[in-house]
């Protein structure tokens, strides 16, 4: 619990601009309703001349430090993230006040206007355990950001069977792998670490745990540190500490499920590809998402065809000298991973219209086109009956 003195002193001039971002973010979290009304509230704590703001659902917590404040009185004080919010969000001047009130509430204000909102106890609010991150992983924050981006989209909505509703972390000698997926799809994004790590590490981040640090790494952000303790996971920027319970559960094991030494390559124009597929996809719908793909030495041809709604037959030009392939795909899982590409060419990779397919970003270098490490995007395909 929150420690408070007897009689809440805090009061802080503050930049509006930077308290709304810390609020956003750590709003996100707070849940609007549950059998805990505190937890819709967001902690604000003065520390060491600073402002810090806390937001935790007890599933994921965070902490975020705000440097641009004048503290005019150390206290703390617990208010509703929603008005919060809301009140931040109007305030058209640069610079807010914030002060505690008698009632555990919080006043703020602007020169032309003010908000007095009722709060609870801080004493009764959850807080980030102290931890002492000598000796955890570091991570280049640029490189976590890309490799968020592109696996968390594959990863399950709806728990399973297996503990699929989140983002893997691979961690082993100088290697670092996310991993995710839900079954139909998995997105693997690797990197080498600087250093190599102490023991292996195979555990499973809720999605929208990283998905949030992965919006609060800044340009220029150098590095994150990881920690793993028992059943969470923390993860600690310049101005931000994240922490968040491990997805329980099994991991399926995704190393078996990699396609190997697929024959067919085809190299695709991205954004020429995402029309193709958008067009196809026109007359699908959440009940029937197959698109077929006839691939034969004329080019693909994509075709959909949905009872009582009707057909479409999309020609794509391509360079494709095998024998002819019909294949069954979701095309949104495609839309998926090209979405998050930056390449201009892709590899699309094919065995049969059994088989898992490949799908990675290709580059221009002085050595001509090459395959770019790192990542790559498996799709089952779907039987078109």
């Amino acid at each position: 619990m929150v420690e408070t003195a007897t009689k809440n002193t805090f009061k802080i001039v503050c930049d509006v601009r930077e308290l709304l971002d810390a609020v956003t973010s750590c709003a996100a979290i707070a849940p609007a309703k549950g059998p805990k009304p505190f937890l819709s509230n967001i902690l604000l704590r003065t520390n060491e001349g600073a402002l810090e703001v806390f937001g935790t659902d007890l599933e994921i917590s965070l902490r975020l430090r705000v440097e641009r404040v004048e503290v005019v009185r150390d206290g703390t004080v617990l208010v509703n993230a929603a008005r919060a919010l809301s009140i931040l969000r109007e305030f058209q001047g640069e610079r807010v006040e914030l002060e505690a009130d008698e009632r555990s509430g919080c006043v703020l204000k602007t020169p032309d206007a003010r908000y007095h909102v009722l709060g609870d106890d801080p004493h009764d609010y959850p807080e980030l355990p102290k931890l002492d991150f000598e000796g955890s992983v570091h991570l280049k924050a640029q490189d976590l950001v890309q490799m968020v981006a592109r696996t968390h989209f594959a990863a399950a909505i709806e728990k399973t069977r297996y503990a699929m509703n989140g983002i893997l972390l691979d961690l082993k000698d100088k290697r670092l792998r996310l991993v995710a997926t839900d079954g139909k799809r998995l997105a693997l994004a690797e990197r080498t670490l600087e250093t190599a790590v102490q023991k292996p590490v195979f555990a499973v981040v809720p999605t929208k745990g990283l998905t949030l640090l992965r919006n609060l790494l800044v340009q220029g952000e150098e590095t994150v540190a990881l920690r793993f303790e028992e059943s969470q996971v923390f993860l600690k920027t310049t101005r931000a500490v994240l922490s968040a319970r491990l997805v329980e559960g099994h991991f399926p094991p995704y190393e078996d499920v990699l396609p190997k030494s697929l024959e067919k390559k085809l190299d695709v124009d991205r954004e020429a590809f995402q029309a193709a597929l958008r067009r196809a996809s026109l007359l699908t719908t959440r009940e029937s998402q197959a698109v077929r793909f006839a691939f034969s030495r004329e080019g693909l041809e994509l075709t959909a065809r949905v009872p009582e709604v009707g057909e479409s037959r999309v020609r794509f030009g391509i360079d494709y000298p095998f024998e002819a392939l019909e294949v069954g795909f979701n095309p949104q899982f495609l839309q998926d991973v090209l979405k998050v590409f930056e390449c201009r060419t892709v590899r699309f990779e094919l065995r049969d219209g059994q088989s898992a397919a490949l799908m990675k970003e290709l580059e221009t270098t002085d050595a001509g086109v090459q395959e770019v490490p790192g990542y790559l995007y498996v799709i089952m395909p779907i039987n078109l009956g």
